[in-house]
């Protein structure tokens, strides 16, 4: 089977795992298998059937909403990788920037070459949308809600959430007694179907007890990693590759981008010539542009370019870049930690990014940026707080 697909990423796994492996290895020992990324999964459960027989029936797909961003509403199409992001209002600018800046991310990420991008995958640039857009507006406006009208979108390839066996490891791995007790109504939320994985290398604390439980949007503290056994210095890598992308490929501030686990269902190959032969032209497409979605695999996804912005390399450059590091969710791990395993894990990113950036700058631009984020580090220390 890893033979006959290949993975929606560039990354690429090892093993198969199933539901049977949950069973055998329990919770901890299964996501530490599944987060790490080295493996795919075959999950039974029913949302896959509902994917995939839209893939196969595609007259009857829909727009589902998913969720909202800052500018604009997410909405996936049911049975394909398809994702569009509908403006809210007064947000044209702001969408319209995400797009610029995907494109931006998404141009230089190829140029930077497979060593720095090949663990760390991003959504595949579609096609910005206006009202006026008719080739695409009047063949899909059926597939939404009778609220939704034509306006300004972006399309872009889909981040899928975590599979249902991994969403299940983790509720039972970290949440509160109350929440396991009543654990299948509680994965039957619809809020808790689309779960993400927030990498976060620069929190070690647990989440607060009195904090309501969530998996949509799942906080995996570098605590908590640990506890699990997974490689920290290893997400350090992928993190300090990508920003280092960002920074001196993109030329990007990085502001407010997130760093995820997320899944990717699996892509069948192309048919072989003797399946070709024996095709009829009105079928090849079912064929070539097969997603499977009973089989996925997982990996560490970037996303969200709406608040960047390009910068300069002098002074005011400078600020944007540490505006970005410190502003942003608590993805890259903190320096000057008191706490021995967090200065190590420091350190190794810092030598990560510096060695990438030097594969894409003669700036001396990178090592003043890590510098600063030091400087800025020891004040915050001194000051009580580490993640402000």
């Amino acid at each position: 089977m890893a033979n006959s697909l290949r993975a929606a990423g560039e990354y690429t796994g090892l093993t198969f795992l199933d539901q049977t492996s949950l069973q055998q290895h329990g919770p901890e020992m299964f996501l530490n298998r599944m987060l790490s990324t080295k493996s795919f999964i075959s999950t039974d459960s029913s949302k896959p059937d509902m994917y995939q027989y839209f893939h196969d029936n595609s007259d009857l797909r829909s727009f589902e909403k998913l969720g909202e961003g800052q500018c604009g509403t997410i909405w996936a199409l049911t049975g394909t990788d398809q994702v569009l992001k509908i403006m809210k209002a007064n947000k044209r600018d702001q969408l319209w920037n995400d797009s610029l800046m995907h494109a931006r991310v998404e141009d230089a990420m190829s140029r930077a070459g497979i060593m720095l991008r090949h663990d760390i995958a991003i959504p595949r640039y579609g096609q910005f949308i206006n009202p006026s857009h008719d080739v695409f507006w009047q063949p899909n406006l059926k597939r939404f809600p009778v609220e939704v009208s034509a306006t300004y979108a972006f399309v872009s390839s889909r981040i899928f959430g975590l599979p249902l066996p991994v969403r299940a490891s983790i509720v039972d791995a970290f949440a509160p007694k109350d929440v396991k007790a009543h654990k299948q109504e509680f994965l039957a939320q619809a809020e808790n179907k689309n779960c993400l994985v927030r990498l976060y290398l620069g929190r070690r604390e647990q989440r607060s007890p009195t904090r309501q439980f969530r998996i949509r949007n799942f906080d995996l503290t570098v605590g908590q990693m640990e506890y699990l056994r997974l490689d920290t210095h290893w997400y350090a890598t992928i993190i300090a590759k990508a920003l280092a992308i960002l920074h001196w490929e993109a030329c990007i501030d990085a502001n407010d981008v997130e760093f995820v686990l997320a899944s990717a269902p699996m892509i069948a190959p192309r048919p072989t010539v003797q399946e070709l032969e024996i095709l009829k032209p009105t079928n090849i497409d079912l064929v070539t542009h097969s997603l499977d979605f009973h089989h996925k695999s997982v990996g560490v996804w970037l996303l969200d370019f709406d608040q960047c912005q390009k910068f300069e390399e002098n002074e005011a450059g400078m600020e944007l870049l540490k505006k970005g590091f410190w502003m942003n969710d608590p993805y890259y791990p903190r320096p000057l930690s008191t706490n021995e395993k967090d200065m190590a894990l420091w350190t190794h990113f810092k030598e990560a990014y510096l060695s990438a950036s030097s594969l894409l700058t003669d700036s001396g631009m990178p090592r003043a940026f890590i510098s600063a984020i030091e400087a800025e580090g020891k004040k915050r220390r001194l000051g009580g707080s580490m993640f402000q």
